[in-house]
């Protein structure tokens, strides 16, 4: 501590100065003023006088004679602190002291000034009012500058010196007698020209307001704007803090080199707490008189200081001689990084191990500290320490322990020399920053985009969504006559026959075309074939007569819509490759009155070959011909269109369809859509009819679907061509499915194969992470993990390859399809900048991932993590499986005589003996033959499991929705019920027993079969943990049988079961640390791992599962969306004990306002949660049924 503590020089500062005679003394005026106000009109004698109820004689007469009302006493108040403020400060502070508060008074108690909520709104507007006018009497000069005539002769002085000691490292506190003055002062030094470009003010009060009484105009500052003061005073953000005695004692206050004492009212105490606070080498401590101080005072605290300088001398000769006796002990060692400059003192090196060790991955029963042991040589009188650490076991092997290099007189030192040697090892291994600190993943752009993410996902601003047939334009405005155009024949269907079949032309090629299904009506389906053909060469003359093809077809259906002046269509049509289409287009072009045709004609043309009938009568609404019959055969006009002429045909249509988004289903029950198949009775003479058939209108209604689809393809070929050129991507309807939200209702959407991703992306980097980082514990490579893998990570590195341009957010309307032009595309901007939730952007990684695993397995999608993730090691499976065989293969233990039996228990022969031992190896294991604990082991299991679940639940068939994957992942892979497999699981094992008979020499041996359960294999050295498997032993066996019965044949999952068993965490690890050491053992077979997943039940368990027919939310969530709207509480608490029973816990679950139940004999928070929220269900499921 000596060492530690400097004596700071002090500094008597003098402040002598005349007072202008001409300067205005504000406060008297304000005192003078208060007392000219007529108490009659004080809202506190007006509420008397007005309310004869509340009438008190006596109260009325003190207020009217004292002037005793809270107006009053607030303006007092504000006198006696405007009169210390001018004595202290000058004019200048007062003025800007009044202002400040009248501009408090004004915001009329807000948020920002608490003090003032409980005043009525009478007197505030009172006090504004009065203080208001007041001000219009003040001089304003004093507020215009900071004249030196208007401060004081102490402010002048501080200044001086805040000017003469402005430094680098400057750290100061100011310590004035009021509130009141730590806002004026601090004010007046931010704004202060000569101080405003080097000193960071903050302020610091006592938190004395109290809640329960009325404000205090005068009080200015805000004690929750001060909660950061002294961190930032610690960090450098602020260099000066203006204080009262608040800071004398009690507060973790930074050292600083500068402590000026404004206020010299303060006692012995006082003088050495402020002076303890300049304990930084070099300090000042300075103690400010005025001229008009007495004299004596000065003397008093010079002989004070005198008395503590010789205290100090003799400490200081004290500490030399054990800084000498520790030099000679301990020479002179320190190890710097070059790169940062950090030090390591030996006197540091303990403390530093044991923040070490408290940063490990926090185990249930394990130890977090390093163990110093010790030895001695030498003669008594002569005798040396050598030291020895030993770390957690959870540390590598390779860096777990250290020696110290010498030998010592005391311990204490021996413990520093080997506290720095396994400082430095911990450091050379990669388990210290460059700034000797413990390893942390950091990465600020990450943790910026962290920061925004709170419960709802945040938007950030991308590009606006990929058009592909800008780039369609683009290449027909490069055309020449040597050019190829693209043909594609484009067949419409019904019913597996063509109905109409037309050709596209395009400048460039098409990637392969899905068939797609159109939704004509509720009880009509079309399919689009697109098929490539060859190419044709580029004629001027063609492409004019394919434009008025396209053209005619178009306007058919989409005549508004149609850009007369324009031709030059993105995708043209025409009608087949033998057919000329300015030919096909003058025969098709027009319409020919109904009346032309005769019953005769009509019968013998075929529906295909008749266009759309346009009734005349409204407006030419199309429509689609069905049949004919006239009035003579007895058809029943509508009402509305009654027959004038027996003679005149009638036609049977229906409605031509008004919507063009034929992409998805239309509900039987939709009131539209019958009336688009509601047969209507027309006259031919009421109508005309276009010449080109109806076949090509059902085509053009197709059309901009099949556009959509087109494009889609387009975009999703570019990515793959662009950003994906180098993994060799060609299945396009995974990377359609990965790049398409789920609000844009296409036939797939990214969920599933997001799902998918998530586990392969977790999978691969944990691997990366356990094989490249050897040395790392879990709690590193968890972190590192969790790094990798966050939304936050993913989004930035989508947006950095350009991926958000790719994503499809836009749901398709035919309502506003457009025809798109080349002209209109060439001279239209991108779209414009849209907003996406980080998750989008990560969720379209994982679900590219997910379509790479697809694709191509691990590899594959190790290919698309290294154009997203280029910063992160990443390489074959492979070679990583051979790293971590390789280093199993290098811990040398020696096999125990169990060993066989639990491999027989797993199911699997090890190659490397030394993997199952550490993935039995609890934390608080202390022995010989250990590599290390199980941790590393269950950190690479845990992602193990999860691949294998959710590979299996994702290839079942029929395919389940994402929601359903998410369930049973949870469902199998959960702590609870893994703990309760590992319980169970066992073999059966012989063992003698020793019989004794009624005599000494009757002794006998029997055989008894035992089962023999894998926890037991557990190598611990604590009894915690025995004790605790004990009593989760006794748990077991009482619910067991329940619980198989309800994973055998229930039709919901035990989760309430599952949470009273209360396992302890470390069964659930076994069973992790163990898929772990396979993996790593058989090369990374995940199928060896997934036998043994099999063997422990949890294959068998998610089949069950698959297979429909259990329940698989968990009680809380079902409860949650039972409730709805409605909010769930659960309130837990220990319910009173009694003289048999010890206290246990008890919940009541309420909905909304209403009670349900309350559940007792809780062991745990969860356990007794899920078993209320399970009880609630059954309550309520039993209304259910009693009202019906």
């Amino acid at each position: 501590m000596l060492r530690y503590v400097h004596r700071p020089s002090l500094k008597i500062i003098n402040a002598q100065q005349k007072l202008d005679p001409e300067t205005a003394h504000v406060a008297d005026e304000l005192g003078k003023y208060r007392l000219s106000l007529d108490i009659e009109e004080d809202p506190y004698v007006l509420k008397m006088r007005s309310d004869p109820d509340s009438l008190n004689l006596g109260q009325l007469t003190k207020a009217l004679l004292g002037r005793k009302t809270y107006c009053q006493e607030q303006l007092k108040m504000l006198h006696t602190r405007a009169q210390k403020i001018e004595e202290q400060l000058g004019i200048w502070a007062v003025c800007w002291y009044i202002n400040a508060c009248v501009r408090k008074l004004l915001i009329r108690g807000g948020d920002d000034h608490v003090e003032l909520q409980l005043l009525d709104n009478t007197e505030i507007t009172y006090l504004t009012q009065r203080l208001s006018t007041f001000l219009l009497d003040i001089p304003k000069q004093p507020l215009a500058s900071l004249d030196q005539k208007f401060l004081s002769a102490k402010v002048l002085c501080l200044i001086d010196f805040l000017i003469h000691h402005q430094a680098p490292r400057f750290s100061g506190l100011i310590f004035v007698r009021t509130r009141a003055e730590v806002a004026v002062l601090s004010e007046l030094l931010s704004i202060h020209p000569d101080l405003s470009g080097f000193y960071t003010i903050s302020t610091f009060v006592g938190a004395s307001t109290s809640a329960g009484r009325k404000g205090n105009i005068g009080e200015l500052v805000d004690v929750r704007s001060q909660i950061s003061t002294l961190d930032d005073l610690r960090a450098g953000r602020r260099n000066l803090v203006i204080t009262t005695s608040a800071l004398e004692e009690g507060i973790d206050v930074p050292a600083c080199n500068v402590v000026v004492c404004f206020d010299n009212q303060m006692n012995l105490k006082s003088l050495i707490q402020r002076r303890g606070r300049a304990r930084q080498s070099k300090s000042t401590f300075a103690i400010m008189f005025a001229e008009s101080d007495d004299p004596s005072t000065v003397s008093t605290w010079k002989q004070q200081e005198e008395k503590m300088r010789k205290l100090y001398e003799d400490d200081m000769r004290q500490l030399a001689e054990l800084e000498a006796k520790e030099a000679a002990e301990e020479g002179d060692r320190v190890f710097v990084v070059e790169k940062t400059g950090a030090k390591l003192l030996l006197a540091d090196a303990v403390s530093h191990l044991f923040h070490f060790c408290a940063t490990l991955p926090g185990r249930q029963f394990g130890n977090s500290v390093p163990v110093f042991t010790f030895d001695t040589e030498g003669e008594p009188d002569e005798k040396l320490v050598t030291a020895r650490v030993t770390l957690p076991i959870s540390v590598d092997a390779s860096v777990r322990k250290a020696c110290g290099q010498s030998a010592w007189i005391t311990e204490k030192a021996a413990r520093r020399d080997a506290a720095f040697i396994a400082y430095l090892q911990l450091y050379n291994a990669g388990l210290l920053s460059d700034n000797l600190l413990p390893t942390q993943i950091y990465d600020e752009a990450i943790e910026a985009v962290k920061s925004d993410v709170g419960k709802v996902a945040s938007l950030v601003t991308v590009r606006g969504q990929l058009n592909p047939f800008f780039e369609v334009a683009r290449q027909w405005q490069a055309i020449g006559d040597s050019t190829q155009l693209h043909c594609f024949e484009v067949i419409l269907c019904r019913d597996d026959e063509s109905t109409v079949s037309m050709q596209m032309l395009l400048p460039c090629d098409l990637p392969t075309i899905p068939p797609l299904s159109l939704y004509w009506d509720s009880y009509t389906t079309f399919t689009v074939f697109v098929r490539q053909r060859s190419c044709i060469p580029f004629s001027a003359n063609y492409t004019e007569a394919a434009k008025q093809s396209t053209t005619l077809l178009l306007s058919t259906v989409f005549r508004s819509r149609i850009n007369t002046a324009k031709t030059d269509l993105v995708a043209l049509f025409t009608p087949s490759a033998h057919e000329d289409p300015a030919e096909w287009a003058t025969r098709c072009t027009g319409v020919f009155p109904g009346e032309s045709l005769d019953k005769i004609s009509l019968s013998a043309l075929s529906l295909s070959k008749l266009g759309i009938v346009r009734d005349l009568t409204r407006n030419a609404t199309p429509f689609i011909f069905r049949g004919f019959a006239s009035t003579t055969d007895g058809i029943v006009v509508e009402p509305e269109r009654p027959e004038q002429d027996d003679a005149s045909l009638i036609l049977e249509v229906s409605r031509f369809p008004k919507r063009t988004d034929f992409l998805h289903p239309i509900p039987l029950l939709d009131q539209n859509a019958a009336k688009e198949t509601k047969r209507e009775h027309l006259r031919l003479k009421d109508c005309k009819i276009d010449k080109l058939p109806i076949d090509y209108a059902y085509f053009a209604s197709a059309l901009p679907a099949v556009l959509h689809r087109v494009g889609v393809r387009l975009v999703a070929a570019r990515l793959c061509s662009t950003l994906f050129s180098a993994v060799a991507f060609d299945q396009l309807d995974l990377v359609v499915t990965a790049i398409t939200a789920s609000a844009v209702r296409e036939p797939t959407n990214y969920q599933r194969q997001e799902y998918l991703g998530d586990s392969v992306l977790k999978f691969l980097t944990s691997l990366t992470l356990t094989s490249e980082h050897l040395r790392w514990h879990e709690g590193i490579l968890s972190q590192a993990k969790d790094h990798i893998v966050s939304n936050a990570s993913l989004a930035k590195a989508a947006l950095a390859v350009g991926l958000d341009e790719y994503i499809q957010t836009k749901a398709f309307t035919g309502s506003k399809w457009r025809p798109f032009y080349v002209s209109d595309l060439l001279d239209t901007p991108a779209d414009e900048p849209r907003e996406l939730s980080t998750k989008t952007l990560a969720d379209v990684v994982e679900a590219l991932v997910g379509a790479a695993f697809l694709h191509g397995g691990f590899n594959k999608a190790i290919a698309i993590l290294k154009i997203f993730l280029p910063r992160v090691p990443w390489s074959e499976v492979g070679e990583r499986n051979g790293t971590l065989l390789a280093s199993a293969g290098r811990a040398s233990v020696t096999c125990p005589p169990h060993l066989a039996q639990l491999e027989q228990l797993i199911g699997y022969d090890f190659q490397r003996k030394s993997l199952p031992l550490e993935a039995l190896t609890h934390s608080s294991y202390i022995g010989s033959n250990v590599t290390t604990s199980y941790e590393r082991l269950e950190f690479l299991g845990d992602v193990c499991l999860d691949i294998i679940v959710s590979t299996t639940s994702f290839n079942h068939e029929p395919a389940i929705p994402t929601h359903g994957l998410h369930l049973l992942r949870t469902a199998v892979v959960n702590a609870d019920f893994l703990a309760f497999l590992c319980l169970k699981l066992s073999i059966s094992a012989s063992r003698t027993n020793v019989v004794t008979g009624k005599s000494a020499d009757d002794i006998s041996l029997s055989e008894t079969v035992v089962p023999i359960h894998i926890w037991q294999f557990l190598r611990h050295a604590s009894p915690t943990v025995r004790k605790a498997q004990l009593e989760c032993t006794k748990r077991y066996e009482q619910l067991k049988d329940h619980i198989l019965e309800l994973l055998q044949s229930g039709d919901h999952i035990p989760w309430a079961l599952l949470a009273r068993l209360d396992a302890p965490k470390f069964y659930s690890d076994i069973v992790e640390s163990v898929v772990g050491a396979v993996y790593i053992d058989s090369h990374g077979s995940l199928a060896a791992c997934e036998a043994f997943l099999e063997r422990l039940g949890v294959m068998d368990y998610l089949r069950r599962l698959l297979e429909g027919g259990v329940a698989l939310y968990h009680p809380k969530e079902e409860l949650g969306k039972v409730a709805d709207t409605e909010k769930v509480t659960y309130e837990v608490f220990r319910a009173e004990a009694n003289a048999d029973t010890e206290s246990k816990l008890a919940c009541k679950v309420w909905i909304g306002e209403r009670e349900i139940v309350t559940v007792g004999d809780g062991i745990s928070q969860i356990e007794i949660e899920t078993r209320a929220a399970d009880e609630v269900l059954k309550i309520l499921r039993q209304e259910q049924r009693s009202k019906l």
